[in-house]
C-alpha cells in the first residue's frame, strides 16, 4: 500500500512537507504543493485515514442533521438536493457526510452527542433553524463549527445559508396575482411555523394588500381543518404554498371538493416531476445544491483563515419557472 512515506520519497521531500502539501498548508508554497499533489494523484495515493484522525482528534466526516418531521426529510427531494452538493464539496476535500436522523428531538440530540463523542466529528450542518435549539446550543457550547441551513431566529450569530425568503414570497406571490390573474389566493403552510414560512407569508400578505384581496391562509397540520377551510372558501380560485408537497395536497383537497382542473398554483422548492398533477404548478426554485455547496464553503473556508472580515452568510437567489 503506498503510503506519505512513498510520495516524499518520490518527490525528494521530507516526510512532513509531504504532509502539508497535501493538506493545503500555506506554509508550503504553491508550486511545490501542486507538484506533490499531482504525483499523489498519478501514484493513486489515498490517505490513511484513521492515522489521520488519530493525529488530529477529528474524524474526516461532516455531520449533517435531518430536522425533526412527522414527514420523512430524506424522502424530500429538497434535502436530497442540498445534501449532493454538500457531498459535492466534502469529496473535494476527502471528507465524508455522517447523517443525523431521529423523530424526537431528545433522540436527536443524543444522536449528535454520539457523533461528537464516539465519532470525534467536529464539524456540522443543520438542515433547519429553530428557536432554542438544543443541537445548535449543544455545537455552540462545544466550540463546534457548524453552519445551518436558514437564517438563526433567536438572536444568535451562527453561519447560515439560505434564500431571501422575504423576497422570495413576495415574487411568489406577486407572479400568483398578477401574471396568473388570481383574485382569491390561499397561502398554505406547514404546522411547523418554520421561519422561512413565516417570511414567505410575509412576502404574500404584502402584495395582497398591494392588490387590495383577502390574504386567506390555511395550515396544513389538521386535514379535518383543511377540509373545513376549503368548504367555506368556495371562491378560492388560486394557491401559494411553502413546499411543492404541501400545494399538492392542498389541491387534492381542493379537487375533492370541487370540479377544478388547470388550478393556479405557485409553490417552493421545484421538486416534483413534470406531468404529476393537472394543476397550472409554477415552482420556484431555491437551487438547493448551490446552498449544499455553500454551506460547506462556509464550513471550511471562512473559518480555517480566521478572517474576521470573512462572510457569516451566504444567501442564494430564487427563480419562478
Amino acid at each position: 500500500m503506498l503510503t506519505i512515506r512513498d510520495i516524499a520519497a518520490k518527490a525528494g521531500v521530507s516526510v512532513s512537507t509531504a504532509s502539508r502539501a497535501l493538506n493545503n498548508n500555506p506554509r508550503i508554497s504553491a508550486a511545490t504543493r501542486k507538484r506533490i499533489q499531482a504525483l499523489a494523484t498519478a501514484e493513486g495515493y489515498r490517505p490513511n485515514y484513521n492515522a489521520k484522525n488519530l493525529t488530529s482528534g477529528e474524524a474526516n466526516a461532516v455531520g449533517v442533521v435531518f430536522p425533526t418531521s412527522d414527514r420523512n426529510s430524506t424522502d424530500n427531494p429538497f434535502y436530497i438536493d442540498i445534501l449532493r452538493g454538500i457531498n459535492t464539496e466534502l469529496m473535494k476535500r476527502q471528507y465524508v457526510l455522517s447523517v443525523a436522523i431521529s423523530k424526537t428531538a431528545d433522540a436527536l440530540l443524543e444522536n449528535v452527542k454520539s457523533m461528537v463523542a464516539q465519532g470525534k466529528i467536529k464539524r456540522f450542518v443543520l438542515l433547519y433553524v429553530h428557536q432554542n435549539d438544543p443541537v445548535a446550543a449543544f455545537l455552540r457550547d462545544k466550540h463546534l463549527h457548524f453552519v445551518t441551513i436558514g437564517e438563526p431566529v433567536d438572536g444568535t450569530h451562527d453561519y447560515f445559508v439560505d434564500n431571501d425568503n422575504l423576497e422570495a414570497g413576495i415574487g411568489g406571490a406577486g407572479y400568483l396575482l398578477d401574471q396568473l390573474a388570481v383574485k382569491h389566493p390561499v397561502f398554505v403552510e406547514s404546522g411547523h411555523d418554520w421561519g422561512y414560512e413565516r417570511q414567505r407569508r410575509q412576502g404574500y400578505e404584502r402584495v395582497a394588500a398591494q392588490f387590495n384581496v383577502e390574504p386567506l391562509t390555511c395550515k396544513l397540520s389538521d386535514i379535518e381543518y383543511a377540509q373545513s377551510f376549503i368548504k367555506h372558501h368556495p371562491e378560492i380560485d388560486g394557491i401559494m404554498a411553502t413546499d411543492d408537497f404541501n400545494a399538492i395536497e392542498f389541491y387534492r383537497l381542493v379537487r375533492e371538493q370541487y370540479a377544478v382542473s388547470h388550478f393556479p398554483v405557485v409553490s417552493y422548492n421545484h421538486s416534483l416531476p413534470t406531468g404529476l398533477t393537472d394543476a397550472d404548478l409554477h415552482s420556484v426554485n431555491l437551487f438547493p445544491e448551490k446552498m449544499g455547496s455553500a454551506t460547506v464553503s462556509l464550513l471550511f473556508g471562512d473559518r480555517q483563515t480566521g478572517d474576521a472580515n470573512a462572510p457569516k452568510q451566504i444567501r442564494i437567489p430564487y427563480e419562478i419557472k
